[in-house]
């Protein structure tokens, strides 16, 4: 069976990187196709040098690292004009628009979708960037239309799931996605005395929330955004008293690779934290996005015994070759039964 991997776009290195790599270890003689693909990024290169990478126009377009917003609307388009005829699978991943590419009924195509576009559909309370409200609606009656182009929707979380189901009024099979817990093998962790904020500096996950909370506890905060090789995260989470998740995440593999160093998870309690964290055995839940509801669960770490080995059991469930299997399992039921 020949097979084709569509990603939104390789312009920087976070959690969807990660799983696209798991897809590639399952079909390693798959093609990549995205949108654009930075090839100064050393991380990307390093990892997918050795893969087939198709870019769209886009890639064509002078400056286009500097005109993304701007270009966003052109994405969906792009992912129309890629030619899929000699493909007997296409599996897209995505949280934008990677689904919106074309195949002949020949060739099936099964999403991996993490969530629909966020500002669309304004999840996790994320807006859109500032295009009038008629430009909205256009791409949201697009974004469902093309939606109606998969023959089948893998959800990376039960909460995806439940927006697959909202949005695009159809079914899912859930298969989360996972974490390298070779990365964390051998690490040891110790308490530098720091909370810690962790991904892309995203408006929707609330970074500011936490500034504030530890601020006024007069505890510090570190921040771990993509800019940062991968020794370096791992340290800064090995020595933290807790990573804290004060916005909605879609599923949160960091909430995964915090607990799989023995740390616990602070998160607000929705989304897919909800997925991730057990209360009171891996983690503490704050009911509501204020400072007070924040400060009131950074204090009750303090008064309860949270047990490393149980952080780490919780991690190993999701491990890169139970998602590989499930990945696998999941792909073969919706194709051939």
């Amino acid at each position: 069976m020949k097979v084709a991997i569509v990603h939104d776009d390789l312009v920087q290195w976070g959690g969807a990187e990660r799983v696209l790599l798991g897809l590639c270890e399952i079909y390693p003689d798959a093609p990549i196709y995205t949108s654009v693909y930075d090839k100064s990024n050393r991380q990307l290169s390093r990892l997918f040098g050795s893969k087939k990478i198709i870019t769209s126009f886009l890639q064509k377009i002078p400056g286009w690292k500097k005109l993304y917003k701007i270009l966003l609307p052109l994405y969906p388009m792009a992912f129309e004009q890629f030619n899929f005829d000699g493909f007997d699978l296409v599996i897209s991943h995505t949280t934008r628009f990677a689904k919106s590419i074309i195949t002949k009924p020949k060739t099936k195509h099964i999403c991996f979708c993490h969530t629909p576009p966020r500002f669309l559909w304004h999840f996790s309370g994320e807006k859109n960037y500032g295009w009038g409200e008629l430009s909205m609606t256009k791409l949201r009656i697009y974004d469902q239309v093309s939606a109606h182009r998969v023959d089948f929707f893998i959800a990376g979380s039960e909460n995806a799931k439940k927006r697959i189901k909202k949005i695009y009024r159809t079914d899912s099979r859930v298969v989360y996605p996972f974490i390298d817990l070779e990365r964390f093998k051998e690490v040891e962790s110790f308490d530098g005395g720091y909370f810690v904020v962790a991904g892309r500096a995203n408006k929707y996950k609330r970074f500011d929330l936490a500034e504030k909370a530890c601020r006024s506890l007069g505890v510090p905060l570190k921040k771990i955004d993509g800019k940062l090789d991968e020794k370096c995260v791992v340290q800064i989470l090995a020595g933290c008293k807790a990573l804290i998740i004060p916005g909605i995440e879609d599923f949160g593999l960091v909430s995964l690779e915090a607990q799989a160093l023995g740390k616990p998870v602070i998160a607000f309690a929705q989304g897919g934290a909800l997925e991730t964290v057990i209360p009171g055995k891996t983690g503490i839940f704050f009911e509501s996005q204020t400072q007070d509801s924040l400060k009131k669960a950074l204090l009750k770490l303090e008064q309860i015994k949270i047990n490393p080995e149980d952080c780490r059991d919780n991690a190993e469930k999701f491990s890169k070759e139970n998602f590989k299997k499930h990945f696998k399992q999941a792909v073969a039921s919706l194709l051939y039964t």
